[in-house]
């Protein structure tokens, strides 16, 4: 056998000799470590006892320290990518090379975090994590951090799963997911969504004060307030909730789009031509009153294009509403000292016969909206009521809101 043949059986480039005179390489323990690097590993092979180096995937460990003939100790070099690697050890014995001995393990990664909504308020909610990389191939302690804020109870479950427990939060955030092991870390942005209640309600848009928005729960007259966190101030003057469970608002300035509830900004908005107080959606139309013309019409939400529906001028002036029960769409509208409700047909634009709301001389409707069959209404006078179209009783409610311009549903 020819030196050549001999030396690329022995994975080795060295002379013709006792083979036990060569080195070798012949397994890692561990077989695996981090992309980051700096893992201890301990080779075993042959030919060891030499001043050594030793190069993993082209780039030389900071560190190799035979431990007798047979076995050589390494602290590895951060890695190009994850996967198998080439091992080659040099002396003054030879040379060697490897491969399948050795591979870098992949950084975790995260796919996903169930529930997708949990109550803002909760400490006792457990969120589950999906991925990959936290427990095998030495991902060792994990930790996992909320909007840069350490989770508490953090269970590993297998290497593709782990729960913790929620933390306080601010309702509508959408706080990132950070997970940091052994073996590198990964992010999850917008993983879940704080919400202000398990209950359904109605979202209100205030017009001044601290608040972006609050929450009002039917169930038992309760509000949760929701910080504002920005500024300049978004003000909206009417807001809708797409079929997705998206928000879409109208500012002051006539700016229309779909609001990022985590930033509570307008997301590339469209300048729109018109004033709209009020603005409710039906099926895949979005109606809308415009404040100068005094029309009723709809609103393309993609382009802010308004389009009146009939020739018919709506009364003035002010106390605009509308609102769907779902068969009906209504609105409302002050003319002279009264404020009146009546059904508005969608095609036509041609109203029914107005019913007088029964309420206090301050009443000014900003917003409505029916949930679960009972019609809700925003005041002027910082009141929220709940009006009978077919009467147009009013019953003022034991809360306080402030004044709110816009009203949408919470799911």
């Amino acid at each position: 056998m020819t030196c050549f043949v001999r030396a690329a059986i022995l994975l080795a480039a060295v002379g013709c000799g006792d083979p036990s005179a060569s080195v070798q390489i012949a397994s890692s323990n561990p077989d695996y470590g981090p992309v980051v690097g700096g893992t201890r590993i301990v080779l075993s092979g042959n030919g060891f006892s030499s001043p050594t180096r030793v190069l993993i995937g082209g780039r030389e460990a900071p560190l190799s320290a035979p431990i007798g003939d047979s076995m050589l100790e390494i602290i590895t070099p951060p890695g190009a990518q994850p996967g198998d690697a080439e091992v080659v050890v040099l002396n003054d014995r030879g040379n060697a090379r490897a491969t399948g001995v050795f591979h870098y393990s992949a950084p975790p990664t995260l796919t996903g975090a169930t529930p997708k909504d949990v109550l803002f308020s909760s400490t006792s909610t457990r969120i589950t994590l999906t991925g990959s990389g936290f427990l095998d191939e030495g991902a060792g302690d994990v930790t996992v951090l909320v909007d840069g804020e350490p989770a508490n109870d953090v269970q590993v479950a297998s290497d593709t799963s782990l729960t913790f427990m929620s933390v306080f939060g601010r309702a509508f955030a959408e706080p990132d997911i950070e997970l940091v092991d052994g073996r590198g870390s990964a992010t999850e942005r917008r993983a879940f969504r704080y919400v202000p209640s398990t209950h359904r309600g109605l979202l209100l848009f205030p017009v001044f004060g601290s608040d972006f928005a609050v929450f009002f729960d039917p169930s038992d007259n309760s509000t949760v307030a929701i910080p504002r966190i920005n500024a300049p101030i978004v003000r909206f003057t009417s807001v809708v909730r797409d079929e997705h469970g998206e928000y879409w608002g109208v500012d002051r300035s006539r700016q229309f789009g779909r609001i990022d509830m985590n930033t509570q900004t307008l997301e590339a908005p469209v300048q729109t031509l018109g004033w709209f107080p009020t603005m409710i959606r039906v099926g895949a139309d979005y109606f809308a009153i415009e404040r100068g013309t005094l029309q009723f019409g709809k609103l393309d939400h993609l382009t802010g294009r308004f389009s009146s529906i009939g020739a018919t001028t709506l009364p003035c002036c002010g106390s605009y509403g509308l609102a769907s029960d779902g068969t009906s769409l209504y609105f409302t509208a002050r003319q002279a000292e009264t404020v009146n409700i009546t059904t508005i047909d969608t095609a036509t634009g041609a109203a029914g016969t107005p019913v007088p709301i029964i309420a206090s001389p301050d009443f000014h409707v900003e917003e409505m909206r029916f949930l679960d069959g009972v019609l809700y209404a925003s005041s002027r006078d910082q009141t929220l009521v709940t009006i009978d179209p077919q009467t147009g009783v009013t019953t003022v409610l034991p809360v306080f809101i402030g004044r709110c311009n816009a009203m949408a549903i919470f799911e």
